[in-house]
């Protein structure tokens, strides 16, 4: 019975031990989503602009197309389902202006996005 309680306030001692160590110093990754439905994106391809350094992710929900391509980064992801959002979680280190497309087919593609990295 002691080794049990002895063993919770060690466990309670540490809990707040390892949620200081995270602190508020960590930056959650920005989340950039995009909606593609059976005609496309709807308003046309979605801008982004973000700064060089920020840790992003590109969230794409497509109801069609194999896979999504983010130029520049060379970072292509298939799409599994028309259920399961794409999720391309990457750090932006690389200046400049990147297109973000839909593989329909091998030799089709649609432009569904836009990202700017100053």
């Amino acid at each position: 019975m002691r080794s049990i309680a002895a063993l919770l306030l060690i466990t309670g001692a540490l809990v707040p031990v390892a949620a200081a160590t995270a602190g508020p110093n960590v930056a959650k990754p920005l989340p950039l989503t995009i909606y593609v439905g059976k005609h496309g994106v709807a308003g046309g391809p979605k801008k982004f602009t973000v700064r060089a350094g920020r840790h992003v992710v590109l969230v794409i929900h497509a109801a069609i197309g194999k896979e999504v391509h983010l130029h520049g980064y060379d970072i292509e992801k298939p799409v599994r389902s028309g259920t399961v959002a794409v999720r391309m979680p990457f750090v932006a280190k690389i200046k400049g202006v990147f297109e973000i497309e839909l593989h329909i087919t091998d030799s089709q593609e649609i432009k569904i996005g836009q990202l700017t990295v100053k």
